[in-house]
């Protein structure tokens, strides 16, 4: 994380200390704000005729106790979760534990990609996307490991396996199969291949469960405090530690991470599946989705705006960069609430699997493409400007995921 700690003396630098002489780039195209009911523009939450007022250090204590540490609260219940409906399906795989286990699946990645761009801090320092999150796996891999092993441990997921043989993306292909066969055949294939109950296949995903849960627990306790050393990253995030980031770095640091992320999403994912579709002129590479058996690619990036969403509008609950925003320009923000709700409506639009709908009907894609560039290029000329923010594209790297 390319941000410092320093005293906490002079935390908050005072809103008017930011740069405010910018021009406004011309408002989104008309169909970008009229997708959806839900995208004509309205102010953010926390705007007011006091919005000016709005200090950095408000803005951060609101995201961290009604944005960041909520999530991962929900993140670290989803996952406990999932670990109890992987330990049942191994204890007795059947069709029904197959598919509680299945949804369980959904509903951990579900927070757990919705914090994608909040990244930082405690994820970044236990560099826990490694074992939850690396994307793709290696099927192939795997399978050569289940081959030579006698036994798998959590010990020996979170110490000796490779990234690309762990996390949410090796359960997805133990629990999901390779999709070979028609609905019935792979499910079919999945549960024999989970049996004798506490073989090696069913050991390797209690283990991926099992750490999954306790890396989750982990990231929470870093940011809440209830870690061995009671140090809570949240204190030094939003300012009310002892020892804390200057309340601009802090902000900084949440923008950067809504422009890193938009840029994968946008660029590295629908742009690079598009192909020729995207303006160009390459071969589409529907790969580049990162798309599993659990065709949940549509879901996935869906949750990953509407996480950097919520730091822009500060989860409904008090004031967000949008905030901070407004209180420069507030058709800026108007502009951004609008951006993003284009978005979401065309995310909306696509159907999995993903990858194949690309290649059969690729218009949803190009719209979702063109609305995803539009709140990308807003994020840059509307916040990183207004805010003063330092974006380096060096500092891209893995942030995307």
């Amino acid at each position: 994380m390319r941000i410092f700690a320093i005293i906490a003396a002079a935390l908050i630098c005072p809103l008017a200390a930011i740069a405010c002489a910018v021009s406004e780039p011309p408002s989104p195209p008309a169909d970008a704000v009229t997708e959806s009911p839900s995208s004509s523009p309205v102010s953010s939450p926390a705007a007011s005729s006091d919005a000016a007022a709005v200090s950095r250090q408000e803005v951060l204590v609101n995201l961290t106790d009604a944005v960041i540490v909520p999530r991962f609260q929900s993140v670290a219940e989803e996952m406990n979760g999932l670990r109890d409906a992987l330990n049942t399906l191994c204890a007795n795989p059947t069709p029904d534990a197959l598919a509680a286990a299945r949804a369980a699946w959904r509903e951990a990645r579900a927070p757990w990609t919705r914090s994608q761009a909040f990244w930082f801090g405690p994820v970044t320092e236990r560099r826990s996307r490694s074992l939850l999150d690396w994307a793709p796996v290696e099927p192939e891999r795997i399978e050569t490991m289940l081959a030579e092993r006698d036994a798998v441990t959590a010990d020996d997921v979170r110490e000796f396996l490779a990234s690309t043989q762990r996390g949410l993306g090796a359960i997805e292909y133990v629990i999901f199969g390779d999709g070979a066969g028609d609905d019935d055949d792979n499910d079919a294939a999945v549960i024999a291949a989970l049996r004798p109950a506490g073989g090696i296949r069913c050991q390797y995903l209690t283990a991926l469960g099992e750490v999954a849960a306790e890396e989750t627990d982990g990231i929470l306790a870093d940011w809440t405090g209830a870690n061995a050393d009671g140090k809570a990253y949240a204190g030094y995030f939003n300012g009310t530690a002892a020892s804390s980031l200057l309340g601009k770095a802090a902000v900084d640091e949440v923008v950067r991470h809504s422009v890193f992320l938009t840029r994968s999403i946008t660029d590295m994912r629908l742009g690079a599946a598009l192909g020729g579709g995207n303006g160009n002129g390459d071969a589409p590479d529907p790969a580049a989705l990162l798309a599993g058996p659990g065709d949940n690619a549509v879901a996935d990036i869906r949750n990953q705006v509407l996480g950097m969403q919520d730091l822009y509008r500060g989860g409904g609950a008090g004031p967000g960069i949008g905030a901070l925003v407004r209180g420069i320009s507030p058709d800026a923000d108007d502009r951004m609430t609008a951006h993003f709700a284009a978005a979401l409506a065309a995310l909306d639009g696509l159907s999995e699997p993903l990858p194949e709908s690309i290649l059969s009907d690729p218009e949803p894609a190009r719209r979702a493409y063109r609305r995803m560039q539009e709140l990308q290029r807003a994020l840059n000329t509307e916040v990183v400007s207004l805010l003063g923010v330092s974006v380096g594209f060096a500092d891209t790297d893995g942030d995307g995921g």
